[in-house]
């Protein structure tokens, strides 16, 4: 190996440690909470003053760490030989079995961490991802700069570490299974290509041991590792059947060999394969069970059928308000999104329309080239170069291992070995990335969350982009004017991105709008400037050998910049998914209610409520049943309080055991279930056995069975919480809540929560007025418009749609438009209701005004929510029910226990018996 051998490699590790550094600390950033006002920042920390994590699942991976390091396995005991959660979906508890990677990193992470410094697991937990992920920059590296130069390989490093899906659930207070899922496929990608390329049999067994090795791993980080391992297998099948078309000769004869054993070692793709398959195998069943491997086809089929699995069961499905499984748009913010990179669109996800160019663009020039080698046979080439051309063996393996695929040309090939080699190499890459691409396709159209898979393989693509236009501009242009012109496109794609960062974050650098809108301005000019000045030179400074190189870098950069700055916009924006009222009131429960009361609330903070309160819930992130899902709704939408409590009673006893059985009673009618139990559930146990028996013609026995399973003798205390984010949620679970069994759809209603309060307004002539803005959408605001007369002290509120000028906003055929039409207006002033009335038949919406001392606060809300459990609870205090009682509130959390029943420690005077 020669010195210039030693410095290239040098050099690339010396990029590579830079960019896993740099996006090492984009990731650290996201702790800072800069976007929360520094006199804010300690409501969203805890105790010990790191952040809260910034979505739930990290709760409930905390949680799997700790019972790890505890008891030796997750979950909190063990039940028939399976590692058990009993704090999760009561009264069962489910089980705890769960891939481990995620734990055994963060366990790793800690012990070595605590050799040196005393740090607390949360703290590993919260940091670990900002650490993981980062890596993902290597094997990018590496695979696109095998291919092209140190440009295409940085490019890469970059698209794919700070990919918007990627980088959004990967930075600090991230501690989910995120982390491994694009690490991890790089790794496996990258050893099983190794693993046919290489030329040395001692090689190739290494990277054939890497790759089982990578794979066995990433079995134990995410189920979806079978996708990689089916992509492979369909990759290899294509790969080899062109290989055949086109007459490439991948299996070599076995007449030519003198025993098997020396064919099939020479035969490097199905040597791998082979031995791949065989130890592979053996490793995954080992880890993670023969039948897992048996069943993956199987579960790789039902990955494709997710969206339709959706709507098929009987009972709502809660998948479907998963944002993650989403149907992703393929591009959001319009033309100017188009250049833009984050996570709400496909093109969006991998960098921006020029970056999604960038990449087809590198297929397409792939399958050019093959077509032209495709007729580049032996005639025109040499066996052996002249003689007088010949180099030593050692010094041709060293050239043809500097000779990028991308860089290298036609006229570069000079015997029959070189055109076998490009053939090969060409139709490898070619394939590999047109299948993975594909693939990746159709599982985006599962869900957003597989944006993160389609980013791989494009951002890789986009590397080699940019390493092939980098070597293009080096050797084909030497037009000064096309340089320019190159240099000006790629400066202002650079500068967009920083001009839309300036725009949004300029309070977070002390700086005026004016000044974020001048400092983009001056960036361009400097770059323009400084091109044209090594392009063309200047009255004595001559045109400088450094052009090439200064447009290349702003080329690297245009594809670059989108990313870079969205990852920095989004860890300047990061804000934790609770705060110190919600902890603390889970701290309360833990504190105050018996060690068997059991939480009920909607999914979303179910793994929160486990951690801080150490009490089952019934209903978390990891438990979306339908029939659950349908339950909880049903509780907390429909008018009857005490149905409510029932069904949290039922719920909290036996789970779904009583609609499972009486699904088995009806033949699965389940519409006639749920009937009955919404009939019988407030009636005393012995009137609702009666019901059953007479009403719906169970036997003696079944009604025995089912009350025994909804009237306990000895009821589970329950705590409701109910919180302020569940008004925006409020779509979601009323829709569950008002599921029709027979059209299997629903529909969901919504509340609009006054911004803030607004205090009344002399407007003249006895009249003041306070405007309450409900929504702001498209540049309309929809308002709550309170009017009071001093005259006859009376107060009347209505709704309205204006502009932000204040002007009405108006139809088409210049009516008034306004699309929360008021149907019920209720007024509660001073803690007194001076108003509940219908005002117009037609209208769909119930407004609520709640009016203290002059400044009013509003609900618009869909007249179906008018009553609801939730609105008579969380809104209303608990006015108009007996069912419930407060215990506990805080800053937009309310806890309710059911009336009547002991829940809070050292409680008397109730009863837990509910005949």
């Amino acid at each position: 190996m020669d010195k210039s051998k030693i410095m290239s490699i040098l050099k690339s590790v010396a990029i590579i440690l830079v960019i896993v550094c740099f996006v090492a600390f984009l990731r650290f950033q996201a702790a800072d909470l800069s976007v929360i006002p520094a006199d804010q920042q300690s409501y969203y920390k805890d105790a010990s003053g790191l952040p809260y994590f910034t979505e739930m699942d990290s709760y409930y991976n905390l949680r799997m760490t700790e019972n790890f390091l505890e008891y030796g396995h997750m979950g909190d005991t063990i039940k028939n030989g399976t590692p058990w959660d009993t704090l999760s979906y009561a009264p069962e508890g489910r089980s705890a079995e769960y891939k481990p990677m995620i734990v055994y990193v963060t366990s790793f992470l800690y012990y070595i961490s605590n050799i040196f410094s005393d740090v607390s697991l949360k703290e590993v937990a919260f940091f670990v991802s900002a650490i993981v992920a980062p890596l993902a920059a290597i094997p990018a590296f590496i695979i696109v700069r095998r291919l092209t130069n140190n440009y295409g390989g940085a490019t890469a490093a970059l698209i794919v570490a700070l990919a918007p899906n990627y980088f959004a659930h990967t930075f600090a207070g991230f501690f989910d299974t995120d982390m491994f899922n694009v690490v991890l496929p790089l790794f496996l990608v990258l050893f099983f290509i190794e693993s046919i390329r290489s030329s040395k049999l001692a090689y190739r067994i290494v990277y054939i041991l890497l790759t089982i090795i990578t794979m066995v791993l990433f079995s134990l980080a995410w189920d979806g590792y079978v996708f990689y391992i089916g992509m492979l297998v369909i990759f290899m099948i294509v790969y080899l059947l062109l290989g055949f078309i086109l007459k490439l000769d991948l299996i070599k004869p076995r007449k030519n060999y003198s025993n098997l054993l020396s064919w099939f070692t020479d035969q490097k793709e199905i040597f791998s394969i082979v031995l791949i398959a065989i130890i592979g195998f053996i490793g995954l069943g080992l880890t993670n069970g023969f039948d897992s491997i048996i069943q993956a086809p199987m579960n790789l089929l039902g990955a494709t059928q997710i969206q339709s699995a959706a709507n098929a069961a009987a009972y709502p499905n809660v998948f479907i308000s998963v944002a993650e499984l989403q149907i992703p748009s393929l591009l959001t913010g319009g033309i100017s999104g188009a250049f833009s990179a984050n996570s709400g669109g496909i093109i969006n996800g991998v960098g921006g329309i020029v970056a999604i160019f960038g990449a087809f663009f590198i297929l397409i020039l792939f399958a050019q080239r093959l077509w032209k080698l495709r007729s580049f046979n032996a005639r025109g080439v040499n066996k052996k170069p002249p003689k007088g051309q010949r180099k030593a063996t050692s010094k041709l393996k060293e050239s043809k291992s500097r000779d990028s695929l991308i860089e290298s040309t036609l006229s570069d090939i000079k015997t029959i070995e070189d055109v076998n080699r490009n053939k090969r190499e060409t139709l490898l890459y070619l394939v590999l990335f047109s299948v993975w691409i594909f693939l990746s396709a159709v599982a985006v159209t599962q869900g957003s969350r597989f944006i993160m898979v389609l980013m791989i393989p494009l951002g890789l693509c986009v590397g080699l982009f940019v390493g092939y236009a980098v070597v293009y501009i080096k050797n084909k242009i030497d037009s000064k004017s096309k340089l320019m012109a190159i240099a000006i496109i790629g400066t202002f794609l650079i500068v967009y991105p920083i001009f839309q960062t300036f725009s949004v974050f300029y309070p977070l650098f002390n700086i005026s709008s004016t000044l974020a809108f001048i400092i983009p301005i001056i960036i361009v000019f400097a770059l323009i400037g400084i091109s044209a000045l090594l392009i063309y030179g200047f009255k004595g400074f001559k045109s400088s050998k450094f052009a090439k190189t200064a447009v290349m870098l702003i080329l690297m950069f245009a594809i670059v910049s989108p990313t870079v700055f969205g990852a920095y916009q989004v860890s300047e924006s990061v804000v934790p998914s609770t705060s110190d009222p919600m902890w603390d009131s889970m701290l309360w429960v833990k504190a105050n209610t018996t060690n068997d009361t059991t939480l009920a609330s909607w999914w979303d903070f179910g793994y929160l409520f486990e951690i801080a309160s150490e009490r089952p819930t019934l209903f978390d992130g990891g438990s979306q049943t339908g029939i659950r899902a349908f339950w909880t709704g049903k509780a907390m939408t429909t008018n009857d309080t005490e149905l409510s409590a029932a069904i949290f009673e039922m719920l909290a006893f036996s789970g779904d055991k009583a609609t499972e059985l009486l699904d088995n009673y009806t033949g699965n009618n389940s519409q006639k279930s749920v009937e009955i139990l919404e009939n019988t559930l407030t009636l005393p146990k012995e009137e609702a056995k009666t019901t059953m028996i007479n009403s719906y013609n169970l036997t003696s026995d079944q009604a025995d069975n089912v009350v025994n399973l909804t009237h306990p003798d000895e009821p589970v205390p329950v705590i409701f919480v109910a919180s302020s984010d569940m008004l925006q949620k409020a779509g979601w679970w009323t829709y569950f809540g008002n599921w029709d069994f027979n059209s299997k759809s629903s529909t969901g209603y919504q509340y609009l929560i006054a911004q803030q309060p607004a205090k009344l307004e002399d407007i003249g002539n006895g009249l003041y007025q306070a405007n309450i803005t409900n929504l702001e959408e498209n540049g309309i605001l929809f308002k709550t418009v309170v009017t009071k007369s001093i005259d006859n002290n009376t107060t009347n509120a209505t709704t309205a749609a204006v502009f932000e000028n204040g002007t009405p906003v108006k139809t088409q055929d210049n009516t008034t438009f306004n699309p929360f039409t008021v149907n019920r207006l209720v007024i509660i002033e001073d803690n007194m209701l001076v108003q509940n009335e219908t005002v117009n038949e037609s209208g769909n919406y119930t407004l609520l005004v709640m009016g203290d001392n002059g400044t009013y606060t509003s609900v618009i809300m869909s007249k179906e929510l008018e009553n609801a459990m939730f609105t008579k609870l969380f809104i209303l205090g608990g006015f108009g029910q007996n069912s419930f009682e407060m215990v506990h509130m805080d800053d937009g959390i309310s806890l309710w226990k059911i009336s009547g029943y002991n829940t809070l420690r050292n409680e008397t005077g109730s009863t837990n018996s509910s005949n």
